[in-house]
């Protein structure tokens, strides 16, 4: 996306520097320009640039004096060289130094922009493939903690059970002792919750195969929340409303099972979040808003379909945005820390993406976004 990369121009010559900002910026690129040797060099050393555009020749040095500045501080980082028309000797310096390209001045637009698209392509396609690469060795790791998890489960189960038997023919010979009685019971909760542990560990390690179907997402939004409401966990309901876009498809098809547990999910979240967050116990009470709807970004980007959960308690803090889908972390006195890494986990293998960010006026606002035309349904 051009919005999202980020040039550096190193160019002494004010038409040609003027004109190159000119021409990048109208296709939407970030551009920042310099004229000499030591403001690039501060540039690079202070910030992140997709690619670098340096002028052979300048005031106070060269561009053979950069490109290694530039090389060492940003490795990834294109840069590309700009040299007379007649300067073959310069491009070849250039090229051995480790300059990825060059371009001939009077510098041609056309040949600008062609060459600025393939370093766009060329820096989604490595990114495309290091996410890949990381994805592979997250679920080589998932399964080797998924196998060893497996395996003690199936152990601990027998052991549990022997355990809880155990137990049951101790409370019977503590009928007349209710604290020994209370004791028993405590001993029961934390074999439960020891179980629960290890059965969320195991699933969050499971490969997800994704099973599509059919399904209206709206329904499955109330089939989440009717779930909830009949566990009867929930300190005070708050209000729900769903808002469906005109142009959101009745049906869509994925995997409906995997999505309502995500959604169960965050709805649970937000409904315990409000609850507990005495702000809008009174005028206005405690809501919960789930949007569903078609986006994009720009005209390039493709279309996404876009589930949003929203509620006005106290929101995520901003440092914790990122923590909360960490496998184990939690703000709850409660749970595993699993919940929302294991719904991450359904919508990677979605391919889409999710995150949280503030509500308007306040409150947390987590975002599923799923590529649309993998799962839309003609109508």
């Amino acid at each position: 996306m051009s919005e999202n990369f980020k040039l550096l121009i190193v160019e002494d010559d004010p038409d040609a520097r003027s004109n190159m900002r000119d021409i990048l910026s109208l296709d939407g690129y970030q551009i920042q320009a310099e004229s000499h040797c030591l403001p690039a060099i501060n540039a690079v050393e202070n910030n992140h640039f997709d690619a670098v555009i340096v002028d052979w020749r300048l005031p106070d040095g060269s561009g053979g004096d950069l490109i290694p500045i530039i090389k060492q501080r940003l490795p990834d980082s294109p840069v590309i060289v700009v040299t007379g028309m007649r300067e073959f000797n310069t491009a070849v310096k250039a090229l051995r130094k480790g300059a990825y390209d060059f371009l001939t001045k009077p510098i041609n637009p056309d040949a600008l922009r062609s060459l600025i698209v393939r370093l766009v392509e060329r820096r989604d396609h490595l990114a495309e493939i290091a996410s890949a690469q990381d994805r592979l060795l997250a679920n080589a790791r998932l399964a080797a903690i998924g196998e060893m998890v497996a395996g003690l489960a199936h152990e601990s189960r027998n052991a549990f059970q022997r355990s809880h038997a155990c137990l049951a023919e101790l409370s019977l010979d503590l009928e007349d002792k209710p604290e020994s009685l209370s004791l028993v019971g405590k001993i029961q909760k934390a074999l439960d919750d020891l179980n629960f542990l290890l059965e969320e560990v195991r699933q969050y390690a499971a490969p997800i195969n994704l099973e599509r179907r059919k399904c209206c997402l709206k329904e499955l939004v109330w089939q989440a929340w009717q779930e909830i409401l009949e566990a009867q966990q929930l300190a005070a309901v708050p209000d729900l409303t769903i808002n469906v876009a005109d142009d959101f498809p009745k049906m869509v098809k994925l995997d409906c099972d995997r999505l309502r547990q995500v959604i169960r999910n965050l709805l649970e979240n937000a409904a315990h979040g409000v609850a507990h967050d005495m702000t809008h116990a009174g005028v206005g009470g405690r809501k919960i808003s789930v949007g569903l709807a078609i986006v994009a970004k720009s005209r390039k980007q493709s279309k996404m379909i876009e589930i949003t959960v929203s509620d006005n308690g106290s929101g995520v803090p901003e440092d914790l945005r990122e923590q909360i889908f960490t496998p184990f972390f939690t703000t709850k006195t409660k749970g595993t820390g699993l919940g929302l890494a294991i719904c991450r986990r359904i919508i990677d293998a979605h391919h889409g993406v999710m995150f949280v960010c503030e509500a308007d006026g306040g409150g947390a606002k987590f975002v599923i976004r799923l590529p649309a035309k993998q799962y839309l349904v003609a109508q």
